[in-house]
């Protein structure tokens, strides 16, 4: 009887363990997802920037200069994937100036990298269909990007979370299943928020502004 004491809890014991790696092995839900670089691009070198960000739909984004008078201005930058994962990334501009659409515009498409980003004032003049008069001191143009990576994933830079994310840059009611796809908001405020170095170019704003 002394035996049986003993012997009927170590045999509840190696039943229990039994039950828990069983349970395990087949609950193939419980596990993490394996972990990776997200999409991301950052400029190969710092352009002119404005100390601070600017707020757009509640995100702090970084402001790059383009030069105080709209008629002699221009912005030169390429782009970069540091990651290695890229596999395209679209380029979509909104303007923020008198008679601006409300819809952002392509402004360009790439597979592969360095990318020149840059512009002059008639480029946007040009793309906006706009006389470059328009443009003045305190006008913005502010770039967003949708990236897609060779692992298949979609990351759209001004969308959090959704249940049908939209296919492209100011379309609000496209359809494309979200991935979980997220750009952290350390990472869109660029080299002014510390020792963030990190220059990104997936969200930001190039500004007409006087020194």
């Amino acid at each position: 009887m002394k035996n049986l004491k003993f012997i009927l809890p170590l045999a509840l014991i190696a039943l229990v363990v039994s039950i828990s790696l069983t349970s395990c092995e087949q609950r193939e839900d419980w596990r993490f997802p394996e972990l990776g670089n997200g999409g991301f691009i950052k400029f190969v070198t710092q352009p002119e920037t404005w100390t601070g960000s600017d707020v757009s739909d509640g995100t702090s984004i970084v402001k790059y200069h383009i030069g105080a008078d709209p008629a002699e201005s221009a912005f030169e930058a390429f782009v970069e994937d540091p990651n290695g994962n890229i596999a395209n990334v679209d380029f979509f501009v909104m303007g923020d100036f008198e008679g601006a659409p409300d819809d952002a515009l392509p402004f360009g498409s790439t597979t592969s990298f360095p990318y020149d980003v840059s512009f002059t004032t008639a480029d946007m003049a040009a793309l906006f269909g706009v006389d470059a008069t328009v443009f003045e001191s305190g006008d913005f143009f502010e770039f967003m990007t949708v990236i897609n990576t060779t692992d298949g994933r979609t990351y759209i830079s001004r969308v959090a979370e959704c249940d049908e994310c939209p296919l492209e840059a100011g379309d609000p009611n496209g359809s494309g299943v979200w991935n979980g796809g997220t750009i952290d908001a350390v990472l869109l405020q660029g080299g002014d928020t510390g020792d963030n170095f990190l220059l990104p170019a997936v969200w930001y704003r190039v500004k007409y502004l006087a020194e």
